[in-house]
């Protein structure tokens, strides 16, 4: 194909990835035509004391099973992860029907409409992803949304580590990018399942409709974002971030909080209204969730085809491992009248973890949910047994 035959298809491939409006719609049709199967992965504690079982869109195993794997591995023994056949969406209506009998946790990735037509009872539902979103003020720095010791804070990291922003502009500041920075930062962090698109679309999708900034550590690069520039470059969206040589130590350093920082005092010195710091998941302990927080943004459901999915959560046996996962991973869920509810659990034995907050602008309301009363029991654990 020629270069603007290339332009047009690799613009249609990122659209089909994160278009909204009628590709949106399109991708979500798409998705859960009859006949389509869906992967289906189950994890197990170490110490056997929990099974989950991941089954649905395959996007799970990129947002969802490797949180769950995490949650799990914080219990005694390794995880052992296995990746079964495909199955049909039959298969998955009635295993959550009729789960095994050492089902612990079930957990669906599926379209809104399925979701609600799955069992109502010790069950919870998710966005698959959530946005964040931060409204820019002209002429004024957007951090300024954040609390007065954290602009302190970072003001005096910015002067001791001399930290400042470049715009890459030529074809070798993207190759730099992507070569030295995000592909081994993605390669590193999150191994076989890196959250990525693949550098045709990073080049012609977002280097070549947004701006690359890099933030450099006395004069040298030690951290990059990707944005594209939407509705008419006013809309900045944050969609690949690496640090250089995937260097952790970038990320020890406070490089990666220099990103945000510096990115949104270029948003609001170049006619950006609003910045979206792209994609996160539903899980609110996770350490980048309470980061992007910190800039108090509105947290809401995103507008690509992932808006119309849901993260269907049931829970089935009942253990007191079980209950420990539960209380230590507060959820983003979604109410019936399809609103954010940021959710907790407890008991007698296990207080809620609030010091993880999951209230924000454009999340509805925030709830304890009493373990006892959720799962239907009248329980009591004692010395690690549930009677």
């Amino acid at each position: 194909m020629n270069g603007p035959l290339v332009r047009r298809w690799t613009e249609a491939r990122y659209q089909w990835r994160s278009g909204e409006g009628w590709w949106a719609t399109l991708r979500a049709r798409c998705s859960s035509l009859p006949g389509r199967r869906f992967v289906h992965t189950e994890m197990v504690a170490g110490d056997g004391s929990v099974r989950v079982t991941y089954a649905g869109f395959p996007e799970g195993r990129t947002y969802v099973v490797p949180y769950l794997t995490e949650l799990l591995a914080s219990l005694p023994g390794e995880v052992s992860v296995r990746e079964h056949a495909p199955v049909s969406w039959s298969w998955i209506r009635e295993r959550v029907r009729q789960p095994a009998a050492d089902a612990g946790l079930l957990v669906v990735g599926c379209s809104r409409e399925r979701a609600h037509a799955l069992p109502a009872d010790r069950a919870l539902m998710l966005p698959f992803r959530v946005h964040m979103l931060l409204d820019v003020d002209e002429g004024t720095k957007t951090h300024k949304s954040v609390s007065p010791n954290e602009r302190r804070q970072f003001a005096k990291m910015r002067r001791e580590h001399e930290w400042d922003c470049e715009v890459g502009t030529t074809e070798a500041d993207f190759d730099f990018f992507y070569q030295r920075m995000h592909r081994p930062t993605m390669e590193l962090r999150h191994g076989e399942r890196a959250r990525s698109v693949d550098r045709a679309i990073a080049r012609h999708s977002l280097f070549h409709r947004g701006v690359l900034l890099f933030v450099r550590e006395a004069g040298v690069r030690v951290a990059g974002v990707l944005c594209r520039l939407d509705e008419g470059g006013t809309l900045l969206r944050m969609r690949l971030l690496g640090v250089l040589d995937g260097d952790e130590t970038h990320y020890q350093s406070g490089a990666v909080k220099a990103v945000y920082y510096l990115a949104a005092e270029w948003a609001a010195d170049n006619g950006v209204r609003r910045i979206d710091f792209s994609g996160g998941d539903p899980f609110p302990a996770q350490g980048v969730f309470q980061f992007k927080r910190r800039f108090r943004p509105t947290i809401a459901q995103p507008r690509d085809h992932f808006g119309g999915r849901r993260v269907y959560l049931r829970l089935g046996q009942d253990s007191p491992a079980l209950r420990d996962l539960l209380v230590r991973a507060p959820l983003m869920t979604v109410d019936a009248a399809g609103r954010l509810v940021g959710t907790h659990f407890a008991d007698g034995a296990r207080p809620a973890r609030t010091g993880v907050r999951t209230d924000g602008t454009g999340v509805h309301s925030t709830q304890v949910l009493d373990l006892d009363e959720f799962l239907g029991t009248v329980k009591e654990v004692k010395e690690g047994v549930l009677r």
